[in-house]
């Protein structure tokens, strides 16, 4: 019979040795520009192709990799492969990495572009991510600029995830400058609109950033329940009327699932 002593090496010995085996996958997919094979992959390890399985698979729920379902094979997401593995220089590439996919498939169902958005400087939210619509006529905005908070769905979403005591803060002080005709400026609508979207889990705004435009967002959550980011569906406006509920349901559903893939419980 194997002394305690024994038995907590053996078991220290086995959970490093399927840490180790999780790092040489990462690494091995970081040096496969070409992505690699599950028998590739089996073959680096020197493992069973069972686990080997099991691994890839759950790097890719992670976020830490992606199967090209077209070809079979693996790679490390390329929001990992830049600025210190994305842990230091970019502390949002697992979130980016996990949502990426999930707003590729949403896009291609209702239409129309995604993009995933956060808070930035003050009064402002900032995008992570976009995927534009694969259609002719299509919205389509400059990732680079700036979202103001007050005249956006999504940063009417990222305020109304946070306590309503910070609202004010947040919003900041204004004027709030009426960006096409249909921008509302004043404060107390602005925050009745921000009340709103917390009731219903998204916020809809037609036109108020540009015109033609109609944004639909919904928070993303993290593990501790919090919301991080922000879904967003960027719809051409006189498209977005014959299919309100579609997308509503759509982004939703998308949201949870990446919510659900950073740890999230059922909101």
């Amino acid at each position: 019979m194997r002394s305690s002593l024994e038995m907590k090496f053996t078991y220290m010995t086995e959970n490093v040795r399927s840490a180790a085996r999780v790092l040489e996958l990462v690494e091995f997919l970081a040096g496969a520009d070409s992505g690699a094979s599950l028998s590739e992959a089996t073959g680096s390890l020197s493992a069973p192709k069972s686990s080997t399985l099991m691994l890839l698979r759950t790097l890719v729920n992670r976020g830490y990799a992606y199967r090209d379902n077209d070809n079979d094979r693996y790679f490390l997401s390329p929001d990992f492969r830049a600025g210190a593995f994305g842990w230091v220089a970019q502390p949002y590439a697992r979130l980016t990495a996990v949502a990426r996919p999930v707003m590729e498939a949403l896009s291609e169902e209702v239409g129309e572009t995604t993009t995933l958005g956060v808070f930035g400087q003050r009064g402002q939210a900032r995008h992570l991510a976009k995927v534009v619509a694969n259609l002719d006529v299509r919205y389509d905005t400059d990732t680079n600029r700036p979202i103001p908070l007050y005249c956006t769905a999504i940063g009417r979403t990222l305020i109304s995830g946070r306590p309503e005591a910070d609202w004010l803060e947040l919003l900041g002080d204004g004027p709030y400058p009426a960006l096409t005709p249909h921008t509302i400026t004043d404060r107390d609508r602005i925050l009745a609109m921000i009340g709103q979207a917390r009731r219903e889990g998204y916020a809809i705004v037609m036109e108020e950033f540009a015109l033609g435009g109609t944004g639909l967002a919904t928070p993303v959550r993290d593990a501790a329940g919090a919301a991080i980011a922000v879904l967003n569906v960027g719809c051409v406006t006189n498209r977005f009327h014959d299919k309100r509920e579609i997308v509503i349901a759509a982004v939703q559903r998308a949201a949870g699932a990446i919510s659900k893939a950073l740890g999230a419980g059922p909101s």
